[in-house]
């Protein structure tokens, strides 16, 4: 039932892309990036078990791993300097939205019994700890700019051929990266209480990296027809 709600969410994505890009252009992806990473990061907080996978998944995997999508869709159609744009945009989107929630949970509430439980279901939500949100960041620029450098120096080769091949190695490399990365600083270098490597791998790399990787191969159609709904007067292709 999972992958039945999970395949549904990655379609909603799809179609959402597809139509801002359509109507909107590059603005559109920037917007979609900036609104995914705030959803996804709320998405994490609920886990979903599917079935070939002992360890449960976050729901913010499939949202998350779309944005990849749109750094490619960026660099092939734009360039790669609109994709880094559309990367600390979104970053500074993110740590926005954290730091407005974080005082909307600082500030007094009225001393009521309904107004303290809505209290209290805010701060559980929105008080991410420092470890967690400092991994999530972190990971999250090293790993765009891992997408868009790996994705620019394909297409630096091959020019406009193998689009499809350019798409799925570096969003393959890219997934990795943002896996590895958030999960050594989060469960070893910033951690209390550091776990072990295999445990490491097994529970928190590899179960993951595997739903991202079903998502990448499933962008990689997304990417080659999204070339169809750019605006023409916005079809400048940067090499």
């Amino acid at each position: 039932m999972a992958e039945l709600f999970s395949f549904f969410t990655l379609i909603i994505c799809f179609l959402t892309i597809l139509a801002l890009l359509k109507f909107f252009g590059k603005s559109g992806l920037f917007a979609y990036s900036a609104i995914v990473i705030i959803i996804s990061n709320i998405q994490v907080l609920k886990l979903a078990k599917y079935t070939y996978i002992e360890n449960p998944i976050a729901l913010g995997t499939v949202a998350f791993s779309t944005i990849f999508a749109i750094d490619n869709i960026l660099t092939e159609y734009y360039g790669a300097n609109v994709a880094k744009e559309s990367v600390f945009l979104s970053f500074i989107g993110y740590l926005f939205f954290v730091i407005a929630m974080k005082i909307a949970v600082w500030h007094p509430t009225i001393e009521s019994h309904e107004c303290i439980n809505l209290h209290r279901e805010l701060e559980s939500i929105f008080s991410p700890s420092s470890v967690l949100l400092i991994s999530s960041l972190v990971s999250y620029i090293i790993s765009q700019l891992t997408d868009i450098f790996v994705f620019s120096f394909l297409k630096k080769i091959a020019k406009t051929k193998f689009l499809s091949c350019r798409s799925l190695l570096s969003m393959m490399i890219a997934t990795f990266v943002d896996n590895f990365v958030f999960s050594v600083l989060a469960w070893i270098v910033l951690a209390d209480r550091p776990i072990g490597w295999k445990s490491l791998w097994a529970t928190y790399i590899l179960a993951t990296y595997l739903i991202r990787l079903i998502v990448a191969a499933l962008c990689v159609p997304l990417i080659k027809l999204a070339g169809a709904f750019i605006p023409r007067e916005q079809n400048v292709p940067q090499f």
